[in-house]
């Protein structure tokens, strides 16, 4: 055996120790807690090195992920920007008792605002949004343009009227017992809205149909219109026998108003009333002297005509 081999003396070392006696191989506790905190310390790193090694892949393949979706999103903004919606800004305008206001909405559409009556609507309509006009108070006319993307809903008194593009009369006084919309042009659906559930009045409301509510009992009717109102007033013709359909009529065409006749016995006698050359309370006058009808006007735009019995003159 050589004796400078490492194996040599550490036998020859071992052999000199005298195992009856107790072995420090430390020297000192101290010296033991240093040597002890060093191997913890080793082993904790080694682990930590094989952690971040068995770790680097996921976290290479999240940095990448967070790359990408950063990309798209990045790209989809500058294609399609995203718009933030400023809050609208609404229009209020209003009447007076004998006046009538054109309103040109945003959409080129046109209001005719008749006496005592305000609206309110939005100075700009939003893309693919509801074109929305609230009648606040009394009667409009309404000529509106077509777009199948915005719908036009006009709110009254409780009621939704929806319409794509159409002309209509609404009248809706906070005085008058009822609610009354009629079509000039087009088609409008007509809808009640109820404390739980919304009431539609008429699917489509076709040209020359009126639709009626008693706002006291909610009844309604839909009528073909036999006095078409018309936005603009037109010369009346110097017709001097009238019935009383016709004599409504005329009124309407020549003072702009929107007119009710309550006429149940649907009478056909004819009466002598010059519309070309007299004022309205001259040919109201006339009229109930001649018939008995009696008529209400309700804030000077809404002439109704009612008999006063049940038996007519002829």
């Amino acid at each position: 055996m050589d004796d400078n081999k490492p194996d040599h003396h550490a036998n020859a070392w071992y052999d000199q120790i005298n195992d009856a006696q107790p072995f420090d191989a430390f020297g000192s506790t101290a010296r033991k807690k240093e040597i002890g905190n060093e191997i913890y310390n080793h082993i904790r790193l080694d682990i930590t090195r094989k952690r971040k090694r068995f770790f680097l892949p996921l976290k290479i393949a999240a940095a990448v992920l967070i790359v990408m979706v950063n990309s798209v999103v990045v790209y989809r903004y500058f294609q399609h920007p995203v718009v933030k919606e400023t809050p609208a800004i609404w229009m209020t305008v209003s009447s007076g008792v004998n006046e009538v206001k054109k309103i040109t909405l945003p959409d080129s559409s046109i209001i005719q605002l008749k006496g005592s009556s305000s609206i309110r609507y939005a100075a700009a309509f939003q893309a693919g949004a509801e074109r929305r006009v609230e009648l606040q108070e009394g009667a409009a006319f309404f000529d509106v343009q077509k777009d199948a993307v915005r719908p036009f809903t006009v709110y009254a008194k409780g009621f939704r009227i929806r319409v794509l593009g159409t002309s209509f009369n609404i009248s809706a006084y906070k005085d008058q017992p009822d609610f009354k919309v009629d079509v000039v042009s087009g088609k409008i659906r007509v809808e009640q809205e109820g404390p739980s559930a919304t009431k539609i009045l008429a699917e489509e409301l076709t040209k020359d149909e009126c639709l009626t509510v008693e706002l006291a009992t909610t009844d309604f009717k839909i009528e073909k219109k036999t006095n078409t109102v018309s936005p603009k007033p037109k010369p009346v013709n110097a017709i001097r026998r009238l019935t009383l359909h016709e004599i409504a009529k005329g009124l309407g065409d020549k003072f702009n108003l929107f007119v009710q006749l309550n006429n149940p016995d649907n009478d056909t006698s004819t009466y002598v009333i010059d519309l070309n050359h007299s004022s309205l309370e001259e040919v109201l006058k006339t009229l109930t002297e001649q018939t008995t009808f009696s008529y209400t006007i309700v804030n000077g735009q809404h002439l109704i005509i009612q008999p006063k019995t049940a038996k007519h003159m002829k």
